[in-house]
């Protein structure tokens, strides 16, 4: 992934606009928490509310599906 500049968000926004007619959009954000097995010497780090140990995905993409930005585990 390259650095996002000003320009690349005007033409991602101007993709948004034309193909989704979404103005004045610059990414479409989703995030998921994915199950896992508890990490060995974890602690409560992984540990959710519903009583299982998650791991969330998280991402933004521009116009195209193409990723801008991934973030795992925070």
């Amino acid at each position: 992934m390259s650095f996002v500049t000003e320009n690349m968000l005007q033409e991602i926004a101007d993709e948004f606009e034309t193909q989704w007619n979404f103005p004045n959009c610059v990414g479409a954000i989703d995030g998921k928490h994915v199950r896992i097995r508890c990490p060995q010497s974890s602690g409560s780090q992984f540990y959710k509310y519903k009583s299982c140990f998650y791991v969330h995905l998280h991402a933004i993409v521009d116009a195209k599906y193409k990723f801008m930005t991934v973030d795992i585990g925070a």
